[in-house]
């Protein structure tokens, strides 16, 4: 019961150590952070810190990674229950725009100061990053493989589509200094969202005939479209 407990506590303080640290991480930048700084708000040692992280850049890419694996377990549980590949869709982005605004510290950190570093792509922060854009990509090709989505649509466009605006529109908030809203970012999904799906969705073939009529031939093709023949009113009686 012990050793439980003690395992417990150690979660919990490596947790709460690393949201400290998301914190000063977010408000001071990698650079100008110190552990010192983040241990005193955690309020542990900074032998602790080291203890658990080993080095500086160590807990600030432990805190991505954490946080996307959190966010990728919680895709996993709910997509099952949601039908259809337009409404996963819809799923993935509301989780990942709700995340970025309900913890605007973590938005902060990824999207402004770890998304350019070419260090960061190395990681297994960055790993568990494309671990739920994947999922996002496989949804697009079941979507295209089933016929929901047109054939010739690129998988990689439209999750860069879809991906690539969230990011913009958090991005642009927080470098606006994240003002107050009257209301949500998240409002903007649905608009944004079915502008993109009419433009990738199957269309329903419909058998239609064109024709480059002269004016004067107007009055015979409206007879041959649209007034019965004599010979087709003679049967109909």
């Amino acid at each position: 019961m012990m050793v439980m407990t003690n395992r417990i506590n150690k979660k919990e303080r490596k947790k709460h150590i690393m949201n400290a640290a998301l914190g000063i991480f977010s408000e001071k930048g990698f650079q100008n952070a110190t552990i010192s700084e983040i241990s005193k708000a955690a309020g542990v040692s900074d032998a602790t810190v080291y203890e658990y992280f080993g080095t500086k850049e160590k807990l600030l890419f432990s805190i991505p990674e954490q946080i996307s694996d959190e966010n990728t377990e919680d895709l996993q549980r709910v997509l099952p229950y949601i039908k259809g590949v337009e409404g996963k869709l819809r799923a993935f982005l509301i989780m990942f725009m709700r995340l970025y605004e309900t913890n605007p510290h973590y938005s902060n950190l990824v999207l402004l100061q770890l998304m350019s570093s070419r260090e960061f792509r190395n990681t297994a922060a960055h790993a568990a990053i494309r671990k739920s854009a994947h999922m996002l990509l496989d949804c697009i090709k079941q979507g295209i493989d089933e016929g929901t989505f047109r054939k010739d649509a690129d998988p990689y466009l439209i999750r860069s589509m879809l991906m690539g605006t969230v990011e913009h529109l958090f991005i642009h908030w927080h470098m606006q200094g994240m003002p107050k809203r009257e209301n949500p970012i998240q409002d903007y999904l649905d608009p944004f969202l079915e502008i993109v799906l009419d433009g990738i969705r199957a269309k329903t073939r419909t058998n239609t005939i064109t024709l480059n009529v002269k004016m004067e031939d107007g009055e015979v093709v409206k007879s041959i479209f649209i007034e019965p023949s004599p010979l087709i009113k003679e049967a109909a009686e």
